[in-house]
């Protein structure tokens, strides 16, 4: 009697949806938090999200590009969400540049070293932060730059 049992990686039952919509869906379930946070600590959040988003996104093509060889994976949204979950971990007054080198790590350390989208162990954008808190401890603990309520 033939083997009959076949056991085959996750995921066992495809729903149809695809990468790009459920990626799409975790934006748009962030957006709430990204403007009751504008809201409350001022633009400076709008253009940290920003500079986080678009570091992932551009350091994503340019690893696949240079070295990965592989198929472009930036349409996805995976990058833009892990842009956002990065920078809502991160304290308003940063720096642009230590906001980059988070992108940078998170994409290229968090993500991509294990495969990209589902191969790896660990969240990219914690991943980044955890680096970003180790490499830049002050800049990281300092929350009260621009609030004014946090100072007292």
């Amino acid at each position: 009697m033939a083997n009959r049992f076949f056991a085959a990686p996750s995921p066992h039952i495809h729903g149809g949806e695809s990468t790009r919509r459920i990626m799409g869906d975790v934006v748009l379930a962030l957006l709430p938090a990204l403007a009751v946070s504008t809201y409350v600590l001022g633009w400076s959040v709008l253009m940290t999200t920003a500079i986080a988003v678009a570091g992932c996104v551009v350091f994503e093509y340019l690893i696949q590009r240079l070295f990965l060889k592989g198929g472009n994976t930036i349409c996805d949204l995976s990058a833009v969400v892990t842009g956002m979950l990065l920078a809502f971990n991160l304290p308003v007054g940063i720096p642009w540049w230590i906001v980059l080198i988070g992108a940078f790590v998170a994409i290229g350390i968090g993500k991509m070293t294990f495969g990209g989208i589902g191969c790896n162990p660990f969240n990219p954008a914690l991943t980044g932060r955890i680096f970003l808190l180790i490499a830049y401890p002050v800049e990281m603990t300092d929350w009260t730059s621009g609030v004014p309520d946090a100072l007292s």
